[in-house]
């Protein structure tokens, strides 16, 4: 995956992971809406033009079209998994 010096996941290795998790809810037969969500985040980190680092720095995860509460932390924890 590819992983920014030091810096943690960057936005296109933490959306496939978000892409994937969603994958495997639906394959588990959860919720639709709920691995639906996992998707449109995927989809929109891999729109986001400054680095993921400085949005999590600025707390402003949750202005990502499709990221709340619980996907901005899951978002967090796969950003610092490097």
């Amino acid at each position: 995956m590819t992983a920014q010096a030091s810096e943690g996941l960057d936005a296109p290795a933490v959306a496939r992971l978000l892409d994937e998790i969603g994958q495997r809810l639906v394959l588990a037969g959860e919720n639709p809406y709920k691995a639906r969500s996992y998707s449109r985040a995927a989809e929109s980190l891999q729109l986001l033009v400054e680095p993921l680092e400085q949005v999590i720095a600025a707390g402003r995860l949750q202005e990502i079209p499709g990221v709340g509460a619980a996907l901005s932390e899951t978002i967090r924890r796969l950003h610092r998994t490097a």
